[in-house]
């Protein structure tokens, strides 16, 4: 596609009626959104606990509570209680507990146990639902024991489908949207708008059916080809972090040295006289001897900082570089022949969660990993200063 084409394009697209729906809907205010928690599994499961709970702030007392209940008692995995039952329950003394045993959602009654599992975006996984029904099993003999494996659509589990009542994420939807039609009036009005904004999340992310979606998809499908084009030329996650990670190095006071879309390299300016630049094509943009890493592995959420000695011309001693390293405690013989390693340090970071953090969370744990490397990087200045004769001799050859 030239520019001409992707003007036109864009031009057709500025004029449908539908995308102004859809900008306008967009820029309705979701607190979910706002607090970019919609894809989140714990705060899904913190939110239906509020609900749950019959003395949380929302002032429903037990109706969400008593519909969630009649739903999970009228299952015909558990003999011993029926949606019936629900009526004769004491729910004045209920507890809802949060991870407790590492379980999402624990509905504690005087004689009935509700075990939630519940899974928003990931799968079942380490038999984790045998393993708590065993926990209930064992903390609660007395009790009559119920489980819930509550997702999105609200399919049976793989493991665990003979014990464990599947759930929806549209009879949650379903029931709210009740509860707000019915005692609408009589909800505080932030409660009422908490829940229309919970709906509508749990609709977007969860469902793909509110109205903002079906109206993208059919946008889309007026303007394919437009969005084909964007979406193949659209940053990812990993742009996002390298970004970021490249100011806060600058930040520092350090200076960046050749890089690529999953490393980003850089070096002090206390060592600036000591690296040699290459005569010869290294593999480096700007063909430096040695240089400060990191390496972005989102397939494991790690960042790796390395430092390398790189591949240099006949004239520049490479390996006596990283003989020189390998004089600090810690330090190694290096991995490779041509890319001198010696030092590597592995460091997690949430690739996986990007979407859920805001640009000050993602820079508070990269600074966080910028700190711990300090150390290495102030261990080299301070044995390259100690070798600054040998060095600057080598570079000027």
């Amino acid at each position: 596609m030239n520019e001409i084409e992707l003007k036109e394009k864009y031009d057709q697209l500025l004029n449908d009626e539908d995308f102004d729906r859809l900008d306008l809907g967009l820029k309705n205010p979701n607190i979910f959104e706002i607090l970019r928690i919609s894809k989140s599994e714990i705060r899904h499961s913190n939110f239906l606990s509020w609900l749950l709970d019959t003395k949380g702030s929302h002032k429903l007392g037990d109706i969400f509570l008593k519909r969630f209940l009649r739903e999970v008692f009228s299952s015909d995995k558990f003999n011993d209680i029926d949606q019936v039952d629900v009526e004769g329950l004491n729910l004045n003394k209920v507890e809802i507990l949060r991870e407790w045993r590492n379980i999402d959602v624990l509905i504690k009654l005087e004689n009935v146990i509700v075990c939630i599992e519940n899974k928003v975006l990931s799968s079942e996984h380490s038999n984790q639902l045998s393993r708590y029904k065993k926990i209930i099993e064992f903390e609660f003999p007395k009790h009559k024991q119920t489980f819930v494996y509550l997702n999105p659509v609200g399919e049976s589990s793989k493991e665990e489908s003979e014990n464990y009542h599947p759930i929806s994420y549209e009879f949650i939807v379903n029931t709210l949207n009740r509860i707000v039609s019915v005692y609408g009036e009589s909800l505080n009005s932030q409660v009422e708008n908490y829940i229309k904004d919970y709906i509508t999340i749990i609709k977007r992310e969860l469902m793909s059916t509110d109205k903002l979606t079906l109206l993208s998809r059919k946008i889309y499908n007026n303007h394919r080809d437009l969005f084909d084009f964007i979406i193949e030329k659209k940053p990812d996650d990993v742009d996002k972090v390298q970004s970021i990670l490249m100011e806060l190095v600058s930040e520092r006071g350090w200076v960046l040295g050749s890089e690529n879309k999953y490393c980003i390299r850089f070096y002090t300016p206390q060592i600036k006289d000591f690296i040699y630049i290459n005569k010869i094509k290294n593999g480096w943009k700007k063909r430096e001897s040695f240089l400060f890493e990191f390496e972005l592995y989102s397939p494991k959420n790690e960042i790796l900082f390395k430092t390398i000695v790189s591949p240099s011309d006949d004239t520049y001693d490479s390996n006596r570089v990283s003989e020189i390293l390998r004089e600090i405690d810690g330090f190694k013989s290096p991995i490779g022949k041509k890319w001198l390693v010696n030092k590597i340090k592995k460091q997690k970071f949430p690739f996986d969660k990007i979407s859920e953090l805001t640009d000050n969370e993602i820079r508070e744990k990269l600074n966080k990993i910028l700190d711990n490397i300090k150390p290495i990087v102030n261990m080299i200045e301070s044995k390259f200063l100690e070798h600054s004769d040998e060095l600057i001799k080598m570079k000027n050859g």
